[in-house]
């Protein structure tokens, strides 16, 4: 079916979450070709009735080296996929339901990956399909009809005679009559032989019969255990399989740790070499603050870094308003970019500072000058 008729059956249904059940349908449908989607009426046991969607068709079992074809309904409400799908199995007329943990006696499906269905990204078709396979490949849910054993014709020798001996002569009103006289030593008084072979046959096809019977009661019972030994087999499988997984992971966190605890190392190596740095840096300037201990004011750090000579202060003080003038016309620039002040505003103090500026300019080259004089004397 194409994705333009899945697309129909939804707007048919109506789908409340159509492109979610679309895509899971669609995935399904490619993976499993057997499955088959139409609208339905799924009818609950309380004897209410929901149109539905019904994904139908088989799925493949292995089973025994062979693979075998199931068939199965699968009902999608509505809402799908906020509530789970309804599973049941459909046998054949040459088929019968089995029983077990999973399936009851009207072929419903019970699964705990349809109890903790949730609707969320882990929850579609997909996988549900694969659950199945792989819980019936470990249970079936069908099993062929056994055949009914026919009951061996009871026969009748109608060619023997003698003396004390009554052959039965077949009549449609008068039941057979077998008789004989034990009495005497005459071959003729004992049954005849054609009898007991007739009785000795009879015999044997109830022996067959029973045989048949015991034969398919140990087939039956051979069948039970070697399942349950399939079932217990595949859950210790599936535990040994989980507990080699966990023991990979933990082998790999393992590796990470060791990683990590060895990042860790590297880092306290370099925090102790820090550490080292820091203190010997400490001392040094412990030793230099004992030492210069009894500075006086005039030992500040601004004092140190001022010129001693007039000229150069005038200079350094020239220089410090040259560069708040800058910042200031800066700052005058940014306002008017924001819409703080107008071009007029703008213009005017920048005219103004710029005058300023360029005093603070010509007196710098000035007593640059005089400077450089003096270092020639």
């Amino acid at each position: 079916m194409s994705k333009a008729n899945v697309s129909k059956l939804l707007q048919d249904l109506p789908a409340k979450h159509h492109s979610l059940m679309h895509s899971h349908l669609t995935t399904c449908m490619q993976q499993f070709d057997n499955l088959f989607p139409k609208i339905s009426d799924f009818t609950y046991d309380n004897g209410q009735q929901f149109r539905m969607i019904l994904l139908s068709g088989t799925i493949p079992m292995p089973y025994k080296g062979s693979v075998y074809h199931i068939p199965v309904n699968i009902w999608l409400h509505k809402d799908y996929p906020y509530q789970p799908p309804i599973v049941l199995v459909v046998p054949t007329k040459d088929m019968q339901i089995k029983p077990s943990k999973i399936v009851d006696n009207n072929g419903r499906i019970y699964l705990p990956y349809l109890h903790e269905w949730r609707g969320t990204s882990d929850n579609d078709l997909v996988i549900l399909v694969n659950v199945l396979c792989m819980e019936f490949s470990t249970q079936p849910p069908l099993y062929a009809k056994p055949p009914q054993p026919t009951r061996p014709k009871p026969t009748y020798n109608t060619a023997a005679t003698g003396a004390g001996y009554a052959g039965y002569t077949p009549n449609n009103n008068t039941p057979p009559t077998i008789g004989w006289n034990l009495g005497g030593n005459n071959p003729a008084d004992r049954p005849p032989q054609s009898n007991q072979q007739g009785f000795s046959k009879s015999t044997l096809e109830r022996e067959d019969t029973q045989a048949v019977i015991r034969n398919s009661m140990v087939s039956k019972v051979e069948l039970d255990l070697r399942n349950r030994y399939m079932l217990f087999f595949s859950r210790y499988e599936a535990e040994v399989n989980a507990i080699k997984q966990q023991e990979q992971e933990l082998l790999a966190g393992a590796d990470q740790l060791q990683d990590i605890t060895t990042k860790i190392d590297e880092e306290k190596a370099k925090i102790h070499d820090t550490i080292t740095l820091f203190k010997t840096k400490d001392e040094e300037l412990r030793e230099f603050l004992s030492q210069h201990e009894k500075a006086t004011e005039e030992d500040a750090v601004d004092k140190q870094i001022e010129p001693k000579a007039p000229l150069f202060k005038q200079f350094l003080n020239l220089y410090a308003e040259e560069s708040a003038l800058d910042d200031a016309i800066y700052y005058l620039a940014e306002a008017l970019r924001s819409d703080v002040i107008n071009i007029q505003v703008f213009l005017k103090n920048v005219r103004t500072l710029s005058r300023k500026k360029f005093m603070v300019r010509a007196l710098m080259n000035k007593v640059r000058e005089q400077a450089h004089k003096c270092e020639i004397r």
